[in-house]
C-alpha cells in the first residue's frame, strides 16, 4: 500500500453544474467491481446510481483502485467519479486483523469526512449517502457535512442466541467477543450515535438492527434489503421440478460455526426414517474438518453429499436441481443464499429470525422458532417431513419466492432510494 496524498479534488471531476439527476456523495469504504460482499455492495451502489442519471462522487480506499480504474477504462461512465482517500502508512499497516480493521476504518472515516468537506465546497452536493461498511456500530463520518445524510442499508444488530451455544463449540468465544466489540464501539465511537441521530433516513436489513438504530436515536428508520443478484442468475420462468426417487435437500454456505451446519444435520436425523432424502452441502470453511464426525454422530452415513467449494454456475445448477433449501444460520444479517434459492424457485425451510424472518415472504418458506435447540430441531424436522408430503405446496412456495426475488434488482433499489432522496433532501 502506498502513501500518496489524496489527488486534487477538481482534477478529472464532473462539472458541479452538470445537468440531470442529483449530485450525490457516496461513502463506500469497501468498493470493488470484481468482488462480492461489502466490496461489491459499495461498487454497485456507485455504479447503478450513476447509471440512473445521478452524478456520483464515491469516496473509497485505495485498496480497490487498480480494479476500479481497469473496469472504468473498459466501461466508461461519465457520471461516476472516484476519490481515493489515503491514510498514513502506519495506519494502513494495522489492517492485518479484526481489531486493526476497526481502527483503520474509524481513522479512514475521519479522513474521508475532511476530504468530503473540501469536495462539497466545490460541488455542493444534494445528498450524502454512506453505503459501506454496512455496519451500525462502525458508524460513518459523513454526518459531519451537515447535508441531507442517508445511512445504510445496515446490519450488525443481530446476535446469536446463547441457548444455541453448543453449536459453536470453541468458536462461541468469537460471538462473545463480537458482542463486547459492539458495545465498545457504541459507547466510544462518536461516529456511531451521531451518524444515526443526524441521518435523514437510516436503512436496516433486519429487525434487530432496525430496533438498535431506533434505540440509539435514529429519527427515521426503514427496511431495505441489501442483497441483489445479477439478471443472468434468474431463470426466465419458475423452474419445473419433477419428482425423483429421493427428496433432494440443499444447504449452501461457508463452513463457519455460526452457519450451524451441525444444527441442520441434527434436524435431519430426526426426520421420519421412511423419507428417502439426500442432503447436498455446497461450501467449505474453518469447521469442514468436523463434517465427517457430525455425519457419523447423527447417523446420516450415505445420506449426505458434500460438493465442496463449487463455482457460481454450479451453485446455480444445484439450486435448480434440488427440491428444498435448508438455511440454519444462527447469525446472519440476511444470507444471500436465501435470495439465490428464491430466484431459482426453490422452497425454503429456515430459522424465523434476523433477515430470514424479515425479508423471506411467508408464502415462500416454512420458518421455525429459535427459542431453544430442542424445539428448533423438532420443528425443522417436522417442516422437512411436511414438505416432502406436499409437492404442490412446494411448487406454490417456489413461485412465491421467485416472484419476490425478481423485485430484488439494482434498478428497483435505485428507484426506491431516488424517491427517498427527492422526498427528504429539502426537509428542514
Amino acid at each position: 500500500m502506498n502513501n500518496k496524498k489524496t489527488p486534487p479534488l477538481g482534477v478529472g471531476g464532473l462539472s458541479p453544474s452538470g445537468a440531470g439527476g442529483l449530485k450525490i456523495l457516496l461513502s463506500a469504504y469497501g468498493c470493488n467491481p470484481y468482488k462480492g460482499s461489502e466490496y461489491g455492495h459499495g461498487w454497485n451502489w456507485a455504479w447503478h446510481l450513476a447509471e440512473a442519471g445521478h452524478e456520483v462522487w464515491c469516496l473509497t480506499t485505495p485498496r480497490g483502485q487498480a480494479d476500479i480504474e481497469k473496469y472504468l477504462a473498459e466501461n466508461p461512465q461519465a457520471k461516476l467519479k472516484f476519490v481515493f482517500v489515503h491514510v498514513p502508512r502506519w495506519v494502513d499497516k494495522t489492517y492485518v486483523n479484526q481489531a486493526g480493521v476497526y481502527f483503520n476504518y474509524i481513522y479512514w472515516q475521519r479522513s474521508a469526512a475532511k476530504v468530503a468537506k473540501r469536495l462539497d465546497k466545490e460541488i455542493d452536493f444534494d445528498i450524502v449517502h454512506h453505503v459501506s461498511y454496512g455496519s451500525i456500530q462502525m458508524g460513518s463520518g459523513m454526518w459531519r457535512l451537515g447535508k441531507p445524510f442517508f445511512f445504510g442499508p445496515l446490519g450488525g444488530g443481530q446476535f446469536s442466541n446463547p441457548a444455541f451455544k453448543k453449536y459453536f463449540g470453541k468458536w462461541w468465544r468469537q460471538e462473545v467477543f463480537r458482542k463486547i466489540v459492539s458495545d465498545t464501539l457504541i459507547a466510544f465511537n462518536p461516529d456511531t450515535k451521531k451518524a444515526l441521530r443526524n441521518a435523514k433516513l437510516v436503512l436496516a436489513y433486519n429487525r434487530e438492527t432496525y430496533e438498535m438504530a431506533q434505540n440509539l436515536g435514529a429519527k427515521q428508520v426503514e427496511y431495505l434489503l441489501s442483497a441483489t443478484l445479477p439478471p443472468a442468475f434468474y431463470p426466465e420462468a419458475v423452474p419445473e421440478r419433477r419428482e425423483g426417487e429421493k427428496f433432494k435437500i440443499l444447504w449452501v454456505g461457508r463452513f463457519y460455526a455460526r452457519k450451524a451446519l451441525s444444527l441442520a444435520l441434527e434436524a435431519l436425523s430426526k426426520v421420519d426414517k421412511s423419507i428417502p432424502f439426500e442432503l447436498s452441502i455446497a461450501g467449505d470453511g474453518p469447521v469442514v474438518h468436523l463434517l465427517e464426525g457430525w455425519i457419523q454422530e447423527y447417523g446420516l452415513e450415505g445420506k449426505v453429499n458434500w460438493l465442496g467449494r463449487i463455482s457460481w454456475q454450479e451453485v446455480r445448477e444445484a439450486y435448480l436441481s434440488h427440491d428444498l433449501f435448508l438455511f440454519t444460520s444462527l447469525r446472519d444479517s440476511f444470507g444471500v443464499q436465501l435470495l439465490e434459492a428464491m430466484a431459482c424457485g426453490l422452497p425454503i425451510v429456515a430459522l424465523n429470525h434476523q433477515g430470514a424472518r424479515d425479508f423471506v415472504p411467508e408464502e415462500a418458506a416454512m420458518k421455525v422458532s429459535v427459542e431453544n435447540p430442542e424445539k428448533t430441531v423438532r420443528e425443522l424436522a417436522e417442516a422437512i417431513t411436511a414438505l416432502y408430503h406436499a409437492p404442490e405446496r412446494r411448487k406454490t412456495m417456489g413461485t412465491a419466492g421467485f416472484t419476490y426475488a425478481k423485485t430484488q434488482v439494482w434498478t428497483e433499489k435505485v428507484k426506491f432510494m431516488t424517491t427517498k432522496y427527492q422526498a427528504l433532501k429539502n426537509e428542514k
